[in-house]
């Protein structure tokens, strides 16, 4: 690659932005000679009239600096006259803070106690106030921000060089905003301050551009041990506004996203009473069928609200819970929280008898496992459940459906001397042609019966 250096030079100047992009880098990367691949990199920034371009010209010779030592000094100063120096077209307040954060790489030794705060500055400097200019014209691309808001409002106008064109939830590792990768970085220099990241956290998530508030989400899951109370507070501030923003919060908090936006106990009733509003501001905009909205950004970000309930036992969640079984919409999500509310098991069991007896024998995982209906009727531990499971194994053994049969056999193994009467029914399947099947009625078989392993025999005490 050192060797075609010289074709990379010329790409630099290419009319394609994209071809500029890759050869800037590839100038960084491969140019033996440290001075003149600062100077060529360094005579792009002015040239470049896009955002992306000039953010990548001061990251190029940062990465440069630390390639090449011997053109450290150099770099720093060149930094150095960005940070601090005079107002030019090309040195705007983005370029000036990725050139403040990288200046800070190349220099370890570098005092850095200013530069959380003069960071956001120049991430205030970056976003532009929203202004209306007309109504939403009913756009797809403007539903999550003002149609299913169920009211007329003027669309957010934003920085062309930050604002997002569209926005899919379901892709969130995609970073939405230009800007987001210095803002990274500067978390990573920032390390264990704590203190200092919390700030820049509550400036991106309170910014003006969509982009940033969307990327510094993701961010926040970065954070070591649970979220600071102002991160916390401004993430559940974008709640009711910004159905997007709320997808990518409460997938956070989901146990079944595997969430990682942890909290601390003691701000867990916060997020709870939140979370709790904010549904009940959809059900008064929606209707009580918000679980089941047409709107598809609506309708998770309602669920999502609800299984983070549903994770913390709240019982502020069955109503929605119930409503779900009752009418199949998305019920496959109700099926991991259920089994916490043992109290409302009166009005779950039957509702999870009728889950079964929808279930092909012949498909029994399609298009929701029957094992994942007995597990949660194992969990509710209400003896009201064990007839709807020994009607499951029966039916199930006489299909040969072995992972089913396999499933009830655990299930009543859990509720113990309370499973008695299935005792006839068991013992047979202690000869199944299946292993696990045998196994799990042995299992089942002992813990109905109360069998003990036999114990080992007391050695005499020595005379």
């Amino acid at each position: 690659m050192a060797e075609r250096a010289e074709a990379f030079v010329r790409y630099t100047a290419d009319p394609d932005p994209l071809v500029r992009r890759y050869a800037i880098e590839a100038v960084g990367l491969f140019l033996a000679d440290g001075g003149r691949a600062a100077r060529i990199v360094a005579e792009r920034l002015p040239a470049e009239d896009g955002i992306v371009e000039r953010l990548l010209v001061v990251r190029t010779l940062a990465r440069l600096a630390v390639r090449l030592p011997e053109t450290r000094t150099t770099v720093a100063t060149w930094l150095d006259d960005l940070i601090d120096g005079p107002e030019r077209p090309h040195v705007d307040a983005p370029v000036r803070l990725s050139a403040l954060t990288h200046r800070t790489l190349i220099d370890s030794d570098r005092d850095t106690a200013d530069l959380a705060p003069r960071a956001i500055t120049l991430l205030r400097g970056s976003t532009v106030t929203p202004t209306a200019v007309k109504p939403c014209d009913g756009c797809g691309y403007c539903q999550s921000s003002s149609y299913v808001r169920g009211r007329d409002v003027a669309p957010t106008v934003r920085p062309a060089h930050l604002a997002v064109d569209w926005f899919d939830p379901d892709h969130l590792r995609q970073e939405h905003s230009p800007l987001s990768s210095v803002l990274r970085t500067l978390h990573t220099v920032l390390g264990d301050r704590i203190e200092d990241r919390t700030a820049l956290l509550v400036a991106q998530l309170t910014s003006a551009d969509a982009a940033t508030r969307y990327d510094a989400i993701a961010m926040a899951k970065d954070l070591p041990g649970p979220l600071p109370r102002p991160v916390l507070t401004s993430l559940l501030d974008l709640l009711p506004d910004d159905w997007a923003a709320a997808r990518i919060i409460q997938d956070g908090f989901s146990a079944w996203w595997r969430g990682s936006l942890r909290v601390a106990p003691e701000d867990t009733e916060l997020l709870l009473d939140t979370l709790y509003d904010h549904m009940a501001t959809l059900r008064t905009a929606y209707g009580p069928d918000v679980w089941a909205s047409d709107n598809a950004l609506i309708r998770t970000a309602y669920q999502e609200g609800v299984m983070t309930l549903a994770d913390h036992r709240d019982p502020r969640a069955i109503p929605d819970l119930i409503r779900s079984l009752e009418s199949g919409m998305d019920d496959w999500r109700v099926l991991y929280g259920v089994g916490g509310y043992p109290q409302a098991a009166d009005r779950l069991v039957p509702l999870l008898a009728n889950g079964l007896r929808l279930i092909d024998p012949d498909r029994p995982h399609a298009p929701i496992p029957a094992g994942l209906y007995l597990s949660r009727l194992a969990e509710l531990k209400d003896p009201i459940a064990i007839p709807v499971i020994t009607d499951t194994l029966r039916w199930a053994g006489r299909h040969q459906s072995w992972t089913v049969v396999t499933a009830a056999l655990d299930a009543l193994a859990i509720f113990g001397l309370d499973a008695r009467p299935a005792h006839t029914l068991v013992r047979p399947l202690t000869n199944a042609p299946d292993d696990e099947v045998r196994a799990a009625a042995r299992a089942a078989l002992d813990a109905i019966t109360d069998r003990q392993p036999p114990r080992p025999a007391r050695s005499k005490p020595a005379q």
